[in-house]
């Protein structure tokens, strides 16, 4: 199973010169992936930006977004800016998508919340024929692996059938994300796709002290605060120790999951370190 550590551009207030130094570490100390996370009306940075940024710093690190919310995003202008990634990074992009669940990203960029999930179907297909090189919109045709995040049966329906796979989320619900993998697994073989899915998860992290610990949560609660009952999920479910990240890498390495992906809950650059030390 790959293990990947996300960029804290989503940590509000981060810093962008801490993306390269970040990036760096994380291919330094043996993580085979940096990933970031999507949002809109946050104090936070740009995912794709970020990323870009990350892969200009780096030579062989993958580079996954977990999960990037294409419906906020022009079609078009979206396709062209992943093939460009994917190109100069030398197709180490794979792409983790989603719809989110906040209303006031949508509103920002006047797109109806409630049929955001028609939007991703018809960017699915307009970008897989750019990529594919049947319009002029990019300068080479590129293989950008695409997972869909979520648990709805169009998840089921777009990972199995127009996608490379699904995006477990960041709760560490084993069994439940078994049955879910289970179900993406079967879809696949009866879709009559060729091989098996890519199958990911992703958790939240903060290790150090007490109050290194804390700063994580308080994260958290403020990052998903526009849900409290979902934001305390997270809070309760936040891995803080190494102990805890080991038997978290043991759990999905025996469910037969692809790649699992650290995010940070703060910013601090030893949290790289830290983890590297608990998992690698």
């Amino acid at each position: 199973m790959k293990i990947g550590i996300g960029l804290p551009n989503h940590v509000a207030g981060v810093s962008g010169s801490a993306m390269g130094a970040w990036a760096r570490r994380a291919e330094e100390r043996g993580f085979e992936s940096v990933t970031t996370i999507d949002r809109l009306i946050y104090p936070c940075l740009d995912s794709l930006v970020a990323l870009s940024v990350a892969a200009g710093a780096t030579s062989e690190l993958g580079l996954v977004t977990n999960v990037l919310l294409t419906p906020l995003y022009s079609t078009p202008v979206l396709a062209k800016q992943l093939a460009t990634v994917a190109s100069c990074a030398g197709d180490r992009l794979t792409i983790g998508i989603g719809v989110g669940s906040r209303p006031d990203d949508y509103a920002a960029v006047g797109v109806d919340f409630g049929k955001r999930g028609r939007v991703l179907d018809d960017q699915i297909e307009a970008m897989r024929r750019a990529w594919s090189g049947q319009t002029t919109l990019c300068s080479a045709p590129v293989q950008i692996p695409l997972l869909f995040g979520g648990r709805s049966e169009a998840t089921i329906r777009r990972a199995t059938t127009v996608g490379d796979g699904w995006v477990a989320g960041a709760l560490r619900d084993f069994p439940t994300q078994s049955v879910f993998a289970d179900r993406v697994r079967a879809g696949w073989q009866a879709a009559g796709r060729p091989g098996e899915p890519q199958i990911h998860a992703s958790v939240n992290f903060a290790l150090g002290s007490d109050e290194v610990v804390q700063a994580g949560r308080d994260h958290l609660a403020r990052y998903y605060g526009f849900k409290p009952d979902y934001a305390k999920l997270n809070v309760d479910d936040m891995i803080h120790s190494a102990e805890e990240a080991r038997h978290t890498v043991r759990g999905y390495r025996d469910l037969g999951f692809d790649r699992l992906l650290f995010h940070p809950a703060v910013a601090s650059l030893d949290q790289i370190d830290r983890l590297a030390d608990a998992v690698l």
